[in-house]
C-alpha cells in the first residue's frame, strides 16, 4: 500500500502547543494564590535537609521538575539562569522532583550534566507535589517574603525560545521585588505530568500493554464515522514516519486520557505500511501508551481515503478532523495542531 503524500509535511517541527493544566483526581487542594504555603522540610542530593520555613524573609521561587521530561529538560538553561540572575536579589530557587521513577542518583547525574547549581530536593511519595497541586514539570510557584503563595504557573510563553514574547516568572519576581503583586498571578503551567507514586501499578500495566491495530478502508470511512454518533470524534492522521505526527501524538494521549470519559472518542488512522504495523506501529503506541483506537488505512491509492474524508485535503500530514456529536465536521487542521483550537473545538461540542 502506498503511503500518504506526505512530501508536504508541515515543516513546523517547533512544538507550539500550549497545554492547559488539567485536573488530578489524586491530587490534594492546590495551594491558593494569596494564601499561606504549607511548611515542608525535604533532602537534596546529598542529604541536606530543607524547610520552607527557613527561607521566610526572602522570595522563594518552587520549581517542580523532571530529568526526562523533554519539556522540563528544555527549560534547564533557563531556570539555571533565573536561579543565578535572581539569587543576586536575595531570591532562593529550589527544585523539587516529585517523579517516583526518576532516583536520587540519576537526578544527580541530570543535575551536574546540565549545570543546575540550585537545590534539587527530591519529593518521595510526591507527599509535597500534593500539598501544593502540582501537576507538571515544569510548574513554578512563587512564595513571598512571608510565606504566601503570590505566583503560580509557567516560566514563560513559549517551549520555543525564539516565540517567548512573555517571562511570566521574571516578570512576577521583578514586580515582587518592587513591593509590588504580580499582574499575572497565575500562567497555566504546560509541561510532562508528574508520575506520581499512586500511578505506579498503572504504569507497571502499561509495560505490559500490547495494542491491537485495526485496518479501515476508505470505502468503509464514513461508516465509521456515523458509528460514533453520539460522541465528539477526533480522527488524527498520522504516520511514524512523519516528524511532526510523532511530535504531536502525546498530546492525543493526553486529551483522550483527560476526555475519554466525557464522551470524546479518539482515532489515530496511520498512513504506515501494513508491513509495518508490527516493526513499526506496534511498538510506537506501546510507547506513547496511546488507549485509543489505531487504525491503518488500507488501500492502494491513497487519493481514495483523500476523496472521501476531505477533498480539500492536499495529503498533508498530521491532519486531524473533528466531528461533534451529529457527525457534522467542525474543525479541520492540516499540519501539527494547535492545542488550544483543539481543545476549545472539544469543548464547545461537549457543550451542544
Amino acid at each position: 500500500m502506498k503511503r500518504v503524500i506526505s512530501t508536504l509535511l508541515f515543516v513546523g517541527l517547533a512544538l507550539t502547543i500550549s497545554l492547559k493544566a488539567q485536573s488530578d483526581k489524586n491530587a490534594i487542594s492546590a495551594a491558593a494564590i494569596g494564601k499561606t504555603v504549607p511548611d515542608f522540610t525535604l533532602k537534596d542530593l546529598n542529604g541536606q535537609s530543607y524547610s520552607l520555613k527557613n527561607f521566610r524573609g526572602r522570595i522563594t521561587v518552587v520549581a517542580f521538575i523532571s530529568t526526562q521530561c523533554p519539556i522540563s529538560n528544555g527549560y534547564n538553561e533557563r531556570m539555571r539562569s533565573i536561579a543565578e540572575d535572581y539569587n543576586k536579589e536575595k531570591v532562593a530557587f529550589l527544585g523539587i522532583n516529585s517523579n517516583f521513577n526518576e532516583s536520587p542518583a540519576e537526578i544527580k547525574a541530570h543535575a551536574g550534566k546540565n549545570n543546575l547549581t540550585f537545590p534539587i530536593l527530591k519529593d518521595e511519595g510526591n507527599k509535597v507535589a500534593d500539598t501544593f497541586g502540582a501537576l507538571r514539570t515544569p510548574e513554578i510557584f512563587v512564595i513571598d517574603t512571608e510565606g504566601a503563595l503570590r505566583y503560580h504557573g509557567r516560566i514563560d510563553n513559549s517551549r520555543d525560545l525564539r516565540r517567548v514574547n512573555r517571562q511570566d516568572l521574571r516578570e512576577a519576581l521583578n514586580e515582587l521585588l518592587a513591593g509590588k503583586t504580580p499582574t499575572l498571578s497565575e500562567g497555566k503551567a504546560f509541561g510532562c505530568p508528574i508520575k506520581r507514586l499512586q500511578n505506579k501499578k498503572a504504569e507497571n500495566q502499561a509495560k505490559n500493554f500490547e495494542p491491537k491495530i485495526g485496518r479501515i478502508k476508505p470505502v468503509d470511512y464514513n461508516k465509521f464515522k456515523d458509528a460514533e454518533k453520539g460522541k465528539v470524534l477526533v480522527v488524527n492522521f498520522w504516520a511514524t514516519y512523519c516528524g511532526p505526527c510523532v511530535v504531536e501524538f502525546p498530546e492525543f494521549v493526553m486529551i483522550d486520557q483527560k476526555y475519554r470519559e466525557k464522551g470524546v472518542k479518539i482515532v489515530a488512522i496511520s498512513a504506515d505500511e501494513i508491513a509495518d504495523i508490527k516493526p513499526k506501529v506496534i511498538p510506537f503506541i506501546k510507547e506513547k501508551k496511546a488507549r485509543f483506537d489505531v487504525l491503518v488505512q488500507e488501500t492502494d491509492d491513497p487519493q481514495e481515503m483523500i476523496d472521501v474524508v476531505d477533498k480539500d485535503w492536499q495529503g498533508v500530514l498530521p491532519a486531524t478532523f473533528v466531528y461533534d456529536k451529529q457527525g457534522n465536521k467542525i474543525l479541520t487542521r492540516y499540519g501539527i495542531i494547535d492545542r488550544e483550537q483543539l481543545v476549545g473545538a472539544i469543548e464547545k461540542a461537549l457543550k451542544e
